[in-house]
């Protein structure tokens, strides 16, 4: 009899890059075990399960397979790629994302997770129902974002930030209980571009997430198909993080066709930004713990910022 996995992930549409990258990954194992593990995919808000609450249901075994993009409050360092203005191009990233694989191995396998791959999104840039197109105008807006990190940008220009799972995002525009998000074209601006009027593409960070699998589930299966999980997981998170920087640029022309008001950031606005936001880093890293100092201490050295 074939072993069934439950896999659950935080996005709700099925079409977007991150979620295809999980499919490849479930018809990958499927034929390399003739069958011999079938992996169910639930897509997000369709299990009773929170985006924030995923590590926790990977780590008790509710489902065995998790895309875990909103692990900052359970898994805390992941949180040092979302840093904003830290890292400013996709060079600074494959770095950081390098330095932090291990310390990531380390703090999902406390938990009985194992780590199958971690993949990021283009730059989260700022999308709104009202006009937006300068630092300034982040002023008194409500804005949704993916991280306590990503919110601090926020406040720092004068806005409000409200943390939201992918799942709760189209509600919250279509009821106005935020003016805008903080993400990418290829990302969420697939699934929300119709609700939004402005794009204003200031490259504030990026936002990871972890392909993870419970431990002990992995551990029954026979050694070629951990191995087949492993592989399978390192490419499709590979693929999803390619695909997505691939599809960026044509997305965001495509919404411009349809109407939407493009912006770009200047580049005397991005240094007030990583000048207003450097200090943050520090003080982030300090309040977490040692293992952050070190770790931030080390991707700074590599990025030379």
């Amino acid at each position: 009899a074939a072993t069934v996995w439950e896999c659950y992930i935080y996005n709700p549409v099925a079409t977007l890059p991150s979620v295809q990258g999980i499919v490849r990954l479930i018809d990958r194992v499927k034929q390399q075990t003739n069958g011999e593990l079938e992996i169910n995919l639930h897509l997000g808000g369709s299990l009773p399960i929170k985006a924030s609450d995923i590590t926790a249901a990977v780590g008790d075994n509710v489902v065995q397979l998790g895309d875990d993009g909103f692990a900052t409050g359970t898994i805390p360092i992941t949180a040092i790629l979302r840093l904003p203005m830290l890292l400013q191009s996709y060079q600074d990233l494959d770095k950081a994302m390098a330095i932090l694989r291990p310390h990531l191995d380390e703090a999902y396998g406390k938990r009985g997770i194992v780590v199958l791959g971690q993949y990021a999104y283009p730059f989260q840039v700022i999308w709104g129902k009202k006009k937006i197109t300068s630092l300034d105008d982040i002023k008194g807006l409500k804005l949704r974002v993916t991280s306590v990190e990503q919110g601090e940008f926020v406040r720092r220009f004068g806005g409000v930030s409200l943390p939201l799972g992918s799942p709760d995002v189209a509600a919250a525009l279509d009821r106005g209980v935020v003016d805008g998000v903080f993400t990418a074209s290829s990302g969420g601006g697939l699934t929300w571009h119709d609700l939004l009027k402005y794009r204003y593409a200031f490259p504030t960070s990026y936002v990871n997430s972890t392909i993870v699998v419970n431990r002990e589930a992995f551990e029954k299966l026979p050694l070629a198909t951990q191995k087949f999980l492993r592989d399978a997981g390192a490419d499709s998170a590979t693929w999803a993080t390619a695909e997505m920087q691939r599809q960026e640029d044509e997305v965001t022309a495509r919404f411009g066709k349809e109407g939407m008001i493009l912006t770009d950031a200047s580049p005397a606005e991005v240094k007030e930004a990583t000048e207003k936001l450097r200090p943050y880093w520090d003080e982030w890293a300090t309040k977490h713990s040692a293992e952050a100092v070190s770790i931030l201490k080390e991707i700074r050295a590599a990025i030379g910022r």
